[in-house]
């Protein structure tokens, strides 16, 4: 990409807390920069156009819109690591990727590209649609120049805005806004968007990737959008650049229905197998891309930069994710060194190797991804180990806080749309000079990690519950994973002697009987218990409606419990279990089992996200059983931290969104209490 010198008389030098460099371009939106922050690392900055600054419409919706895209995280997407909705010229600083758009490559660097590569370029496609869609979010303009062609891979770039500038252009000028020759006819006709609009548009992007040419053409926009509605996508001849099972591919994403486009999960691991092991691009491409991304030297290389002068700071910032070293920390629009590294902050990393329960990818798959985007022969592996460097140097590096830090040992000042974090005079000292808390999960408690990144972020309601009141708090949260439940545990216990600033969050029953043999007290977040999975929606969740059924659970200790639930039944249950929710599914489907016995969370959770197999969960309430965070014991102060940071969230709303948006409503609490379980 691009980067074109500031105009002095016209740019201005910093945005919120990020020094600018240079201008990349302009879009729908507003101006964006390229910008880095005191750390060193690399951003895109994208200040609002004046004119939809000034509409308030426009403002309710980019607060909202962008709330959401900074949930959405991967190896496949550019996050929005920072922003500032309330600012005069509101803006959001995103991950800077070192690449070119996918227009630019296809127009001017190289011409379409090899099958093969286009098969690598739906596989990050795919995946980069699943992380967005995973987060609440539809891209809705999804095209070639939101695309980037890295050397580590395709990443998508421009999320979760397009609602909020698309509803504002049409409020104000009764136009139709999108790309012509990439949006499904749905959205031509103004109708609610499902992820099935962005699959469209990832058909049309490897049309145009393959063959050079959008299947949706013409000289008049109607002539596109009718053609779009109406007519086949134009993909050359058969036998051509687009063919066999690409071109199915491609068709298939282009159905004019929703319901008949394949969904990203779908996609995936046919093009993983069909990307082969090569590296995803070819060499004259990767050559041009190595060049322009070490021309960033300069910019990496620079020394950190102190904050900027307080008249271009906002005040009222909200905190984002920055990715910093080995870790992932929330900071305010105002400048404030970090602390230095300590014990207390490990970095996330996945255990073992096949991946938590609730993961949707395998270590196998991560294998293969790597072995096409970065292996290959001698050459394009020395190729993309120079960029590994050069990329890794945009934050990484330690950072040297300032001997003069204005901030001091008190509070953050800043955090949220409403100015100062409400519930800042509540955090303790202790967590103050640990630098935020840790928050300690296990890879074996759902909900905690419904999913696990591929760069090993976690995923889940507790994680995301737990950001949440790190925001209220005004605190960084990071997060420490171990492999097993109790670990999760006896690690916020054992550290928390040293530094009052850790607890453990991994679906923990809350009983008398575990606070004491864990040595913690527990916050009541959520309540969950066995549920029923099955494609009868006549089920009500009670354990003896499985009687004399074929019956599925996990194989190992939850056959037992399956066991004691059903001992009642005259008529005996049959157990066949499983190792995967996948496989519990298809029993189901071809009547091998009748239902299946989960945790209400786990199978509701997996019945939403794969509506296409027509499972429903059934919950018996009776039986719910209180889960708790896990509070070392004998840290009071914390612990009314926390429990005044889950209140806030249960008064303003953000609670119940985050179980809706984890599809499990009715795990939820009506109000917060200590040690309630039992």
């Amino acid at each position: 990409m691009t980067v074109e010198a500031l105009n002095p008389e016209e740019d201005p030098t910093a945005v919120g807390p990020y020094r600018l460099l240079g201008r990349l371009g302009e879009g729908g939106m507003g101006q964006v920069f390229l910008g880095r922050s005191h750390s060193g690392q690399l951003v895109a900055v994208k200040a609002v156009h004046g004119v939809l600054a000034r509409d308030p419409d426009f403002r309710r919706r980019f607060r909202t819109e962008v709330r959401a895209a900074r949930r959405v995280g991967g190896m496949w997407t550019a996050p929005v690591l920072d922003s500032d909705t309330e600012a005069a010229l509101p803006w959001i600083a995103t991950e800077y990727v070192a690449g070119a758009p996918l227009r630019e490559v296809v127009n001017s660097l190289h011409g379409p590209l090899p099958e093969h590569s286009v098969w690598a370029l739906a596989l990050g496609l795919s995946h980069a649609l699943m992380e967005v869609h995973g987060s609440g979010v539809i891209h809705r303009d999804l095209k070639p120049s939101n695309v980037m062609v890295t050397l580590e891979g395709p990443k998508v770039i421009d999320f979760g805005i397009a609602r909020a500038v698309d509803a504002s252009m049409v409020t104000r000028t009764g136009a139709m806004i999108g790309t012509p020759g990439y949006m499904p006819p749905e959205q031509i006709r103004g109708e609610e968007l499902t992820g099935a609009a962005d699959v469209f548009a990832m058909g049309a992007v490897l049309a145009y990737a393959a063959t050079g040419s959008a299947p949706f053409s013409g000289d008049q926009v109607h002539t596109v959008l009718y053609r779009s509605m109406h007519e086949a996508p134009e993909l050359g001849p058969e036998n051509g650049r687009l063919s066999g099972e690409l071109r199915a591919l491609v068709s298939s994403c282009l159905a004019k229905r929703p319901g008949e486009r394949p969904g990203s999960a779908e996609i995936a691991p046919l093009a993983e197998e069909r990307a082969g092991a090569e590296f995803w691009l070819p060499p004259g491409l990767t050559e041009r891309l190595v060049r322009d991304t070490e021309a960033l030297r300069a910019f990496e290389g620079s020394p950190a930069w102190g904050p900027p002068a307080p008249a271009s700071t906002s005040s009222n910032a909200p905190p984002g994710p920055a990715v910093r070293g080995d870790q992932t920390t929330y900071f305010s629009g105002e400048f404030r060194p970090p602390p230095p590294p300590r014990p207390s902050t490990a970095p996330v990393h996945s255990p073992g190797s096949t991946g938590s329960p609730g993961s949707t990818g395998s270590t196998g798959s991560t294998r293969r991804r790597n072995g096409y985007l970065l292996g290959a022969g001698a050459g394009a592996a020395a190729l993309a180990a120079t960029v590994a460097l050069v990329l890794s140097n945009s934050g990484g590096g330690e950072e040297t806080p300032e001997a003069d830090d204005p901030g001091g040992s008190t509070a953050p000042e800043v955090n949220g749309e409403g100015g100062a974090a409400p519930l800042a005079d509540l955090v303790p000292q202790s967590v103050l000079d640990a630098g935020g808390i840790t928050v300690h999960i296990s890879s074996e408690a759902e909900p905690v990690l419904f999913e696990n990144d591929d760069d090993g972020t976690p995923a889940g309601f507790e994680v995301d519950l737990a950001r949440e009141m790190g925001e209220r708090l005004g605190v960084e949260i990071t997060f420490s994973m171990t492999d097993e439940r109790e670990a999760a545990a006896e690690a916020a216990v054992e550290l928390g002697e040293h530094a009052a600033a850790h607890i453990a969050m991994a679906n923990f029953p809350d009983n008398s009987e575990e606070r004491d043999r864990l040595g913690v007290d527990f916050v009541n977040h959520f309540g969950d218990g066995w549920a029923v999975l099955s494609d009868d929606q006549q089920f009500t969740g009670d354990m003896t409606e499985l009687c004399g059924l074929t019956v599925t659970t996990y194989t190992g200790p939850l056959e037992g419990q399956l066991r004691d639930e059903t001992a009642s039944c005259a008529d005996p249950v049959e157990i066949r279990p499983f190792a995967t929710r996948d496989e519990m599914a298809e029993a189901i489907r071809t009547g091998e089992a009748d239902a299946a016995m989960l945790l209400y969370s786990v199978a509701a959770y997996y019945a939403a996200e794969h509506p296409d197999i027509g499972l429903y969960a059934a919950f018996d309430h009776g039986k719910r059983g209180t889960r708790g965070i896990a509070v070392p014991r004998g840290q009071d102060e914390l612990l009314d931290a926390v429990r005044a940071a889950l209140g806030a969230l249960l008064e303003d709303g953000t609670y119940q969104e985050l179980l809706e948006r984890w599809h499990i409503p009715e795990v939820a609490i009506d109000h917060v209490s200590v040690n309630g379980g039992g």
